[in-house]
């Protein structure tokens, strides 16, 4: 099928952006980022565009003849975007001497990443981020969820770019969402700074906040600190969440979707849910605690009171 105008000029810019990439002058990480973030089929455009090779003939063309060749950091067409990245027992470190990596879980992955600085970065499911070797205090969540445990350092704080928001730590352990331009923000020890400035937003354990998309005014609430980011170590912990929620937790962590039928989502839980085993397990477990039923779905379950039929 030809591909329309607006196709052609995303896989012409891609390309442009994979060879500007592999440049060792290469300095617009700001840029390149930014234009990733614009729009989620941006990365997608990229990854095809590394995936693709053509790029590299041009590259290799308008290179110097005497320029020591450079080592490839793109994986062929099917692969994960976790190029130079080592990956041993679920746990990745990074290549310092890489230009930016993409990493990408699959739905219902949990992947744990060693950050240069000391610090430890872990993916949900279904979650793609953006780490350049070269400040490895700066992480962009591009989609999805992660839990930073972050090495603190005054004098060079660490940084979370995600949905035009900016997210600076004071020696903490918080938890990000990212659901299209909709931002999560919890802080389970010490402290983020969300958008420094004059309207800036200090939030302290147990604190969260909402914002529904760009622009929007963001929304603060409170959680038990030791339930944020839960999921990191196989559980999901609530105090009087909705089960909509629960849901959305459910499907970011099995890898398949979880939907609330009308009634249910009025229903609310306080307590835990063990993740270990198949997600079949981890739902019989979760049926009486949460005083419903799941139906399997052709492409997942939904989520019904267990008393009675939805109202």
């Amino acid at each position: 099928m030809a591909m329309s105008a607006q196709q052609l000029e995303l896989a012409e810019a891609a390309r442009l952006w994979a060879i500007r990439v592999q440049d060792p002058a290469f300095a617009d990480w700001d840029g390149f980022t930014e234009w990733l973030e614009r729009d989620p089929a941006h990365l997608g455009a990229y990854e095809t565009a590394l995936a693709d090779g053509a790029w590299g003939a041009e590259l290799l063309a308008s290179a110097p003849v005497e320029a020591p060749p450079r080592r490839n950091w793109w994986l062929p067409a099917g692969a994960a975007a976790a190029a130079a990245i080592a990956v041993v027992s679920g746990w990745a470190v990074l290549d310092r001497d890489a230009p930016a990596q993409h990493i990408a879980t699959a739905p219902g992955e949990h992947r744990t990443i060693d950050l240069a600085d000391g610090s430890k970065l872990a993916l949900n499911g279904s979650t793609r981020v953006t780490i350049d070797p070269d400040t490895p205090r700066q992480v962009v969540l591009e989609q999805g969820e992660a839990r930073f445990e972050v090495r603190h350092d005054a004098s060079d704080p660490f940084v979370v770019l995600s949905g035009g928001a900016r997210l600076v730590d004071a020696g903490t352990i918080f938890n990000v969402v990212r659901e299209g331009d909709a931002l999560e923000v919890g802080v389970a020890e010490g402290a983020v700074i969300y958008e420094p400035g004059a309207n800036e937003v200090r939030l302290a354990p147990g604190d969260t906040l909402r914002r529904s998309g760009r622009g929007a005014k963001p929304v603060l609430g409170r959680a038990k600190a030791q339930a944020i980011g839960s999921w990191a170590s196989g559980e999901l912990q609530y105090d009087e969440p909705s089960l909509e929620e629960v849901a959305r937790d459910l499907t970011r962590s099995l890898g398949k979707p979880v939907r609330t039928t009308r009634g249910a989502e009025r229903i609310s839980f306080t307590g835990t849910l063990m993740l270990q085993g198949t997600p079949e397990e981890v739902l019989a477990r979760a049926e009486p605690l949460l005083d419903v039923k799941f139906i399997a779905t052709g492409e997942g379950w939904t989520m019904s009171p267990a008393h009675g039929p939805p109202r």
